[in-house]
């Protein structure tokens, strides 16, 4: 017995080799092989949108940084000719249209999870700045071939909660959603804002899907439920900048007027682009008010940003900004940048969540805030401040 008893572990030394794997073994590798669902459902929101948990996501996709200088300034376009200026869902059409995706794909057939392919915005930085990757989820970043399309790069989406929207711009049939990309943000900043608890989830990274034709299929927006206030505007960024006198052509409707002010401007904007004071600057548009004669009411103003005043058509007013210390307040939302956000901010929490921390700078009510916007879709507000 004693004799037997120690020879066991000389053979356990040598390696256990059972002939029959045992069941936990078994399992353990089952498990592995197992793919996690691509989403699970949490709640129905309207028709339209839903709320799910997604697992992490490996992409391997080409990439592009964009910031507010690359979507087609100094040069006229035009806002019907919008589709000219650089944005996550041009680049993305425009990789498929000339076979840089196809290319990728094909690369990498053995490792892709799912057809859809998946354009991501990553390094986002607020105020329309960030890089976006299109390409498509692998299983893993192991093994993948060392040849690659130019400017590929990989890139984990973590874990998150999300608010997906479905599109259908071109009415295929068996396939719901809205009518235009547009809408989806318009849903964003509208309805889903004022019906849900959520807001946006600066963990996360947004991200759309597309089919192989370069259809949009689904906008994904990384949510989460705030339990303060903290968590409420987190997605909020202050900086303290100096910005220059603005000479801004734009229109102008007086207090209490039935006119749109961003309407009335947009129909004359064209003559503006048109001129050389303005070929800087398309596709930045300024709201901001101004003292009227009726006491305590204001003028609004919308316009374009000019270098000179010289040649600009009578249609529109010549407004000049002040210059100074200003509380540039933006936001990490890309799929439907919310201006009321920033705007909530400034007027409503701007001592809780800037002034308090930051005691050598008061609010400068000698000037007006002004608004900035970015591709009609990203919002900025300058907060005057004195030192």
């Amino acid at each position: 017995m004693n004799l037997r008893r120690q020879a066991m572990p000389e053979q356990a030394s040598e390696g256990y080799s059972p002939q029959v794997k045992p069941v936990i073994l078994r399992m353990v590798e089952e498990m592995n092989q197992m793919e996690l669902p691509s989403e699970v459902f949490v709640e129905q929101v309207t028709e339209y949108c839903t709320i799910v948990d997604r697992p992490e996501m490996n992409i391997v996709g080409i990439a592009l940084p964009l910031t507010y200088e690359s979507r087609g300034y100094g040069g006229y376009y035009g806002f019907e000719h919008a589709s000219c200026t650089l944005n996550d869902y041009f680049y993305t059409k425009k990789l498929i249209s000339e076979g840089d995706i196809a290319l990728l794909s094909g690369i990498i057939s053995q490792h892709i999870k799912g057809r859809d392919i998946v354009t991501v915005r990553t390094e986002v930085k607020g105020d329309g700045n960030y890089k976006v990757v299109v390409g498509y989820e692998v299983s893993s970043f192991e093994g993948l071939p060392e040849c690659l399309p130019e400017y590929t790069e990989t890139l984990t989406v973590p874990a998150c909660r999300y608010a997906k929207v479905l599109i259908n711009e071109t009415q295929q049939d068996g396939r719901i959603g809205y009518g235009e990309r547009m809408h989806a943000d318009e849903y964003f900043v509208g309805e889903f804002r004022h019906d849900t608890s959520y807001v946006y989830n600066p963990a996360g990274l947004g991200f759309n899907t597309y089919d192989d034709s370069g259809d949009i299929l689904t906008k994904y927006e990384p949510v989460l439920i705030p339990e303060n206030t903290a968590e409420r505007f987190a997605s909020i960024r202050c900086k303290v900048v100096a910005l220059p006198e603005m000479k801004i052509a734009c229109s102008v409707t007086p207090p209490d007027s039935e006119d749109f002010v961003i309407s009335k401007y947009f129909k004359v904007q064209d003559q503006v682009f048109a001129t050389e004071a303005a070929k800087y600057y398309l596709h930045d548009y300024y709201g901001f008010p101004t003292n009227s004669d009726q006491e305590g009411k204001i003028n609004s103003c919308f316009g374009t940003r000019v270098s000179t005043f010289d040649s600009l058509p009578d249609c529109v007013e010549k407004i000049t900004l002040p210059g100074g210390i200003y509380l540039h307040i933006t936001q990490l939302e890309v799929n439907g940048d919310n201006p009321g956000i920033p705007y909530d901010v400034a007027f409503n929490h701007l001592d809780e969540l800037f002034l308090s921390t930051h005691p050598e700078y008061q609010r400068d009510w000698s000037r007006h805030v002004i608004a900035r916007f970015r591709q009609a879709n990203c919002a900025s507000v300058f907060v005057p401040l004195s030192k």
